[in-house]
């Protein structure tokens, strides 16, 4: 359907149609020169300014027409909007022949309608009559005020019907909906609804100049880029896809123009025709605001397991880690490839003992760092994670104790592109990234006999070395065994010649424990409390100590060899002179039961020996 004419425009803020509020008014000044068109010998005729700008109608005045093709200056004019009634000026119009006075022409409930059919005046007076005459005579028809020369055939009655069910269904005020702006979060991709344009009634109105702009980081897909969009109405809604460029807010202005006028003027006259004036074509507009994201925010989380190898110098440290999402990993913006993740990656020691999970104290500071990143190169790698590690440049621990990985993903450390919803920090000191360099501890001794009240006591000075200084304190934590509380030094009777492990098997005579902690200590008494005494703990060999360490999670264990020296211990043989052995052998005496020995004098070359044998 062709809708023509002239109105005012109505303001549209948010979807809501409001007609500019505006007040009838008088004012001097309007005036043009006409030319009429159409019969008027039955009063169905109209009126079109020379210069095409105005087409008028007579509004049911009944003075004289003016004179054509002469200017004629109007002394009033009222606007007539937004559903006001029309009331004539006493003053200019006569409701009677030769009798001036005020009455309502059109009531207000009239007024868009008479406002849509003053607009089909242009397009009735290019189409000439009996279009013309059907126009006219609608109009007229809702005051009820004809002539008696309004005499008008019935195809032309039955135009004019037609004509105001058409006001009826398609008069104003027009009104467009919000429009709706649908992006996804996380898109690019997005759609904007266009609502459609509706008459005061709700019929739609189509084929009608259309601009729709786009503000903000957007513009309308496959359109070089383009923000602004000119279409025709439709009696459906439209869909329109758009895409978003950057984050922000998205706006959507819908004008239409060119719709049928929803006011109309009166000039007035005291001598001539007050006259209908069309009001100009109007034009309506919606808006609508949204907030748009086209980023891809998620989260991440990793899960890792480290690695200790022994080396020839040291020990090399790696983490392997697995970086997840939750959910789904974010995809570049407007790309189909996946987002790339910085993992900050710490290593933390030597600590002398565990501590339990928790927050990295403030104070720790790491004593090496990588920055590792982590991109899935498929779906199933963006749905599973991503594995990585810091084996090409491993962490070289020189020194003994626990060691300890934090493999966090932080928002400040992300590179251009990548939007994560928030950091991810793992607990400090789990048991899976922590690994411990034993500490080596190391044994000194010397083992002696010392004379103690008639006896010989065998003694053994033992020197530890190397533990952590707070062992054997440590009570466990998790994973992780408390310290082994003893070193034990067992004594056994050896067999000369005396080789590695020769005790391996055998029991010993004594076991004694010293503290498993740095320090010097002099072992002269078993575990029991009985002192080493020779006499108690006969050897005809060699007696010889042996220490044994089992070690625990931070400490290695050990085993001193029987071959050391300084830990064996011989009893020196009986020395008997030939002389003297001559002497025992005849008088059958024996060395051992000497109960006296004077003395041995040596002069002379000769050897003196005094003794007392006992005899058998």
């Amino acid at each position: 359907m062709t809708l023509l004419g002239a109105a005012a425009v109505i303001a549209v803020v948010s979807s809501v149609i409001v007609a500019s509020e505006q007040q009838t008014s008088q004012a001097a000044g309007p005036g043009a020169v006409w030319k009429n068109y159409g019969n008027s010998n039955i009063q169905l005729n109209a009126r079109k300014s020379t210069d095409g700008s105005k087409v008028a109608v007579c509004a049911t005045d009944r003075q004289l027409n003016s004179p054509r093709n002469q200017w004629v200056s109007y002394q009033g004019r009222q606007l007539i909007t937004g559903g006001q009634e029309y009331r004539s000026d006493e003053k200019t119009f006569e409701v009677k022949y030769q009798q001036k006075g005020s009455t309502v022409v059109f009531s207000a409930g009239q007024q868009y309608q008479v406002a849509y059919l003053l607009g089909k005046l242009r397009s009735a007076i290019d189409k000439g009559d009996p279009e013309l005459a059907a126009t006219v005579y609608a109009i007229h028809s809702l005051s009820g005020r004809f002539t008696s020369k309004q005499i008008a055939s019935d195809n032309i009655k039955q135009r004019a019907r037609q004509l105001l069910t058409e006001a009826t269904s398609y008069a104003g005020p027009y009104r467009i909906d919000t429009p709706e702006i649908k992006v996804a979060t996380g898109s690019t991709q997005g759609t904007l609804a266009l609502p459609v344009l509706q008459s005061a009634t709700g019929y739609p109105l189509a084929g009608l100049n259309e601009t729709v702009t786009l503000l903000g980081p957007a513009y309308f897909s496959g359109k070089n880029q383009a923000n602004t969009l000119k279409l025709s109405s439709s009696e459906s809604v439209q869909e329109v896809p758009i895409e978003v460029t950057a984050p922000g807010k998205v706006e959507v202005q819908v004008t239409a123009e060119g719709l049928p006028p929803v006011s109309y003027e009166v000039w007035e006259h005291p001598r001539w025709q007050d006259l209908l004036i069309a009001g100009e074509p109007t034009q309506v507009s919606a808006n609508a605001i949204a907030d748009a994201e086209p980023r891809q925010f998620f989260n991440v989380k990793t899960q890792t397991q480290s690695r200790m190898i022994s080396q020839e110098k040291g020990n090399t440290l790696t983490d392997e880690i697995t970086v997840k999402p939750e959910g789904e990993w974010g995809k570049k913006t407007g790309e189909d490839s996946w987002q790339s993740v910085m993992v900050d990656l710490a290593v933390y020691g030597p600590f002398s003992s565990a501590r339990g999970p928790g927050e990295i104290p403030p104070e720790e500071k790491p004593v090496k760092t990588w920055q590792i990143p982590a991109t899935p190169s498929n779906a199933e790698e963006a749905k599973d994670g991503v594995r990585i590690s810091n084996e090409k440049d491993p962490y070289l621990a020189e020194k003994p104790g626990f060691y300890t990985f934090v493999a966090a993903v932080k928002r400040s450390s992300q590179p251009e592109g990548t939007y994560l919803k928030s950091d991810y920090v793992p607990d400090f000191f789990e048991e899976a990234e922590t690994q411990v360099v034993p500490f080596t501890p190391q044994v000194k001794t010397q083992a002696k006999v010392i004379l103690s009240r008639g006896d010989k006591i065998l003694t053994d000075q033992v020197e530890l070395s190397g533990f952590p200084d707070d062992h054997p304190d440590f009570t466990g934590s998790g994973k992780w065994s408390a310290d082994e509380k003893v070193v034990q030094n067992d004594l056994y009777c050896l067999p000369q010649p005396i080789k590695d492990q020769d005790a391996k098997g055998k029991k010993p005579l004594a076991t004694i424990e010293v503290p498993a902690k740095n320090g010097t200590y002099t072992v002269d008494k078993d575990k029991d409390g009985k002192p080493l005494s020779l006499k108690r703990l006969p050897c005809k060999d060699t007696y010889v100590f042996v220490s044994t360490y089992k070690g625990d999670t931070r400490t290695q264990a050990f085993r001193s060899s029987e071959t050391e020296t300084s830990e064996q211990y011989s009893v020196p043989a009986e020395f008997i002179p030939p002389a003297v052995h001559n002497l025992l052998a005849k008088t059958g005496g024996n060395f051992s039961e000497v109960i006296g020995l004077g003395l041995l004098a040596i002069g002379g070359g000769g050897l003196l020996l005094s003794y007392r044998a006992r005899r058998r």
